[in-house]
């Protein structure tokens, strides 16, 4: 099968279209960057800009007029290439791409799959939809036959990938003996989470009186805020017990895989659904982290991290109890957890369609 993954630009969701691409036995993937040309917008709390071109590709998806999105694309695309080959199947995720998909999938015959609800394109109009458990609860029709409902995100995470990267980051370390190691995932601000010098803060001092014990890995995420980031490495800096930590943006090297594998255990962020499923991906004992809230209401978020807990992927330490993280760690002690892998169950479920 030959796939070709459509990449905008943002890592976590080329990593979700990607791990999906890989998880296909035998598959020859080639990767499009798309970067569409001509003015874009802005979103408050989220990063990056937005292509205007990628609305009009939507509009003209929703007429089904395929033949004219296919010219525009043609003089929108930066790389040429993609015309001159065919494939048999189209992945991609959000929804600057889900229209890009959509054209080049028609053009070429190809099954379409895409990850995420867009913002325009209707869901029906791809021959699978994989969508996390949290949108599928906000859809108005739920009984669509394309839909493949996810826990978590699907994700690049295998084992082979994690026993590399895990002897890559061990050759590097001094690790102690007589210490299990807790590596410890930080992200960063969104429009429903906040993170804070003064939670760090916390997080720091819950993990003092583990250090006779335990040493830690520390990374943080390219959207965690400068002054905490600076906190961080200030805090770290001489602590014997923090064995290694990076901070992407900032650092140039990332050992992300080498830590899920290493680590004892896992302690990650809730604000990053991308990040709790990479880390359950692993495997490895997972305690989600609660951070402070924008706002003091429950969303739909809160669903997918409750999921995940119900079927043994992992535990959840609320933001007001981060003092009892010793407590925790002790109760999980010996616990097994189940690994969790969407990239396999949606590439099972889209074989299964195609047949």
């Amino acid at each position: 099968m030959k796939i070709l993954v459509l990449d905008d630009g943002f890592k976590g969701n080329f990593n979700q279209a990607s791990g999906i691409a890989q998880a296909f036995p035998s598959a020859i993937i080639k990767i499009l960057k798309v970067k569409l040309k001509g003015p874009s917008y802005y979103l408050p709390s989220r990063k990056g800009s937005y292509p205007i071109a990628s609305k009009v590709l939507s509009i003209l998806c929703i007429l089904r007029a395929w033949k004219s999105g296919r010219i525009i694309l043609k003089l929108l695309l930066t790389e040429k290439w993609v015309w001159k080959e065919n494939f048999d199947m189209i992945i991609s995720a959000g929804s600057v791409l889900a229209p890009v998909n959509l054209i080049i999938s028609k053009d070429k015959k190809a099954n379409s799959v895409n990850v995420m609800v867009p913002a325009l394109v209707p869901l029906k109009l791809f021959d699978f939809a994989v969508i996390p458990y949290h949108d599928f609860l906000r859809l108005r029709n739920k009984r669509l036959k394309n839909l493949i409902v996810t826990m978590g995100a699907p994700n690049c995470i295998t084992d082979r990938m994690l026993e590399e990267e895990r002897k890559r980051l061990k050759n590097i370390l001094s690790i102690p003996q007589d210490k299990e190691i807790i590596g410890i995932l930080i992200g960063g601000d969104d429009q429903n989470y906040k993170i804070s010098v003064r939670w760090a803060e916390l997080l720091l001092d819950a993990i003092n009186p583990l250090k006779e014990r335990y040493g830690f890995i520390i990374t943080t995420s390219r959207r965690t805020k400068r002054e905490v980031v600076s906190f961080i490495q200030k805090k770290v800096k001489d602590d014997r017990a923090i064995i290694y930590a990076e901070f992407p943006g900032y650092t140039n090297i990332s050992y992300y895989p080498g830590i899920l594998s290493l680590c004892r255990y896992i302690l990650v962020t809730e604000d990053s659904v991308n990040m709790v499923s990479e880390a359950a991906t692993s495997g490895n004992p997972v305690i989600i982290l609660g951070v402070e809230r924008k706002k003091e209401k429950r969303i739909v978020f809160d669903i997918t991290l409750e999921n995940l807990v119900k079927k043994g992927y992992a535990e959840y330490l609320g933001a007001e109890k981060l003092n009892t993280l010793e407590e925790k760690l002790r109760e999980i002690s010996g616990k097994k957890y189940n690994k969790l892998n969407e990239a396999e169950e949606c590439v099972r479920k889209i074989l299964e369609g195609i047949r």
